[in-house]
């Protein structure tokens, strides 16, 4: 096997991994949905919540981006978050054609009941894994990923 082969099996691997990660992050947060009967927010709305509990208010083009989602993926997903009255659309005022998407109070009270759930998952995926360790991999993530986005 060649240097160039051996290099393309290990990437083949990583991404493997990655994308398994990412899948049962997904089913994990899923489950623990269910558990805490939550009828209301699916995993994909949930994944928009966090972002703007981060941020509280971002644009429509950051949320799809974040999420990894296009813009119009998203549109149903915010329009259910706008009739629960969890976040708010309006115009950007800089740029008509961009929509900003805000936390209402009921959207910033979600925060708290959903924060308990939240450290639970994140204590599951931490398993016994040191944040030392978990640092060095989120490095070697970005690292890749600021790569692979100049590397266009």
């Amino acid at each position: 096997m060649t240097k160039k082969q051996k290099d393309n099996e290990a990437v083949s691997g990583f991404v493997d991994a990655v994308i398994t990660v990412r899948q049962a992050i997904k089913q994990l947060a899923q489950q623990k949905i269910r558990e805490w009967h939550d009828r209301e927010l699916t995993y994909e709305m949930l994944q928009v919540m966090m972002v703007l509990w981060r941020k509280n208010q971002v644009n429509q083009q950051e949320v799809a981006n974040t999420v990894q989602k296009s813009k119009a993926s998203l549109t149903p997903l915010i329009d259910k978050l706008v009739k629960i009255n969890l976040v708010t659309r309006s115009e950007d005022p800089n740029d008509r054609r961009n929509k900003i998407i805000s936390l209402t109070n009921r959207g910033k009270e979600y925060k708290k009941k959903f924060s308990p759930m939240i450290s639970e998952i994140y204590s599951l995926i931490q398993g016994n894994v040191s944040d030392k360790k978990l640092k060095e991999v989120s490095g070697v993530l970005l690292t890749l990923s600021v790569k692979i986005t100049d590397g266009r």
